[in-house]
Parts: C-alpha cells; sequence; structure tokens
C-alpha cells in the first residue's frame, strides 16, 4: 500500500546574523513563519526575501522546512 501525506506543514525559516561573538562568528537567529505547503520554492523564496527587507539585521539565509505525516 502507497503512503499517504497527511497534515502537511511548511516553515519559511529566516535566518539574520544579529552580532558577532568575542572569536568574530557571526551570531544567527531564526524567525520561522508557517506558510501554504502549496507554494512553489520560489514563491517561498520571493517571500523570504520580501521579510528580509523588513528586518533589522541582514539576512543570512532562507531555508524551507516541509512536513507531514504518514500513513498507509
Amino acid at each position: 500500500m502507497a503512503a499517504t501525506r497527511m497534515n502537511p506543514v511548511t516553515k519559511l525559516n529566516l535566518k539574520v546574523v544579529t552580532a558577532t561573538n568575542s572569536a568574530g562568528h557571526e551570531v544567527i537567529a531564526t524567525r520561522s513563519y508557517n506558510v501554504n505547503p502549496e507554494l512553489t520554492d520560489d514563491d517561498v523564496l520571493a517571500l523570504g526575501q520580501k521579510l528580509g527587507d523588513l528586518q533589522d539585521f541582514p539576512v543570512h539565509a532562507i531555508d524551507r522546512q516541509d512536513s507531514a505525516d504518514l500513513a498507509e
């Protein structure tokens, strides 16, 4: 029997540089937003870029995280 995806959840993770530590490494904070799982990768990237423009800190990365329950 084929597996079925149920309750899909997609998060847009916006990683921003909030500081530099004493060793000179960037301190990264993640802001997570639930988005429609049906959005394309291009849509999620465009949304992340627009949200990044609203941040007080520089954007380090934009990630998409998909999850779902699996059942037969």
